[in-house]
């Protein structure tokens, strides 16, 4: 994949994570929610509990791994989004967790997926 190409590849990696979460059960409420402050790549529920996602891509190790390049600023930000998301829904009395879907693809057998749960929390 050419390095011009960041958006195809954040396009392929979310269809990946949105298929890998369908495979394992998990319903989609929300692709890219948006809001002023930022994005939110998947919104999944699963129960009664609400899985705010981040998906990460890499071609090359680099810039280190995909999961890596989850900040504490991006962290902040996608906390901050999700939260529009709940008092947006009425779902302030949801739990909800915080996952990171980190795609390698830079391996010759297809890409690696590692679903991290409970990647970070609100402080």
């Amino acid at each position: 994949m050419k390095a011009n190409s960041s958006k195809e590849l954040g396009k392929k990696a979310e269809e990946l994570a949105a298929a890998f979460f369908i495979e394992k059960g998990y319903h989609i409420l929300e692709r890219n929610y948006r809001r002023r402050c930022g994005e939110i790549d998947l919104i999944l529920e699963d129960r009664s509990q609400l899985i705010f996602v981040e998906v990460k891509a890499r071609t090359t190790a680099r810039f280190g791994l995909p999961q890596e390049a989850v900040t504490y600023h991006k962290q902040h930000q996608i906390i901050r989004v999700a939260q529009w998301y709940l008092q947006e829904k009425g779902y302030t009395d949801r739990r909800a967790r915080f996952d990171v879907l980190a795609i390698n693809f830079s391996g010759a057998g297809g890409p690696v997926i590692e679903h991290i749960p409970w990647a970070f929390e609100i402080e």
